[in-house]
């Protein structure tokens, strides 16, 4: 090996000072151009929501009716959450079945069980409920 190669490269305490205060000094304009942003950010949102009820307000009224496409539409247009409604609705299913037994209530236990022991692919999401009501069997 060489000589060159061996040589340690020596930073002075003032350099390494100097070289803090510049490294400081980025990442303090960094997070001035970062705030900026946000505040510039809360102000469009502020116009949107201010904007959305002077659209809706009518000024020879007291009150306003706001509908929920209306609210949907202002939350999606400033990044947030649209409001959800409740949807209730039934599904019923049809099997047809011949099933050997000695007796109809025999039968019936066999086709309750069966059907019972079924597993559904039903995804009920993350909010939603699903509940699995009655089994009719008829002969």
């Amino acid at each position: 090996m060489s000589e060159e190669n061996n040589q340690e490269v020596v930073v002075s305490p003032l350099d390494a000072v100097q070289q803090e205060i510049t490294k400081l000094k980025e990442q303090l304009e960094q997070a001035q151009t970062d705030y900026r942003g946000k505040i510039n950010q809360v102000n469009q949102l502020r116009e949107s929501v201010h904007q959305f009820f002077t659209d809706t307000f009518d000024s020879s009224y007291e009150d306003a009716t706001i509908n929920l496409t209306d609210v949907n539409e202002l939350l999606l247009s400033i990044g947030a959450s649209q409001l959800e409604q409740e949807f209730e609705g039934r599904v019923t299913i049809s099997y047809s079945f011949t099933v050997k037994a000695e007796d109809e209530d025999n039968a019936r236990e066999k086709v309750e069980a069966a059907v019972g022991g079924m597993e559904y692919n039903f995804d009920a999401g993350n909010d939603d409920s699903y509940s699995e009501e009655s089994i009719e069997v008829e002969f």
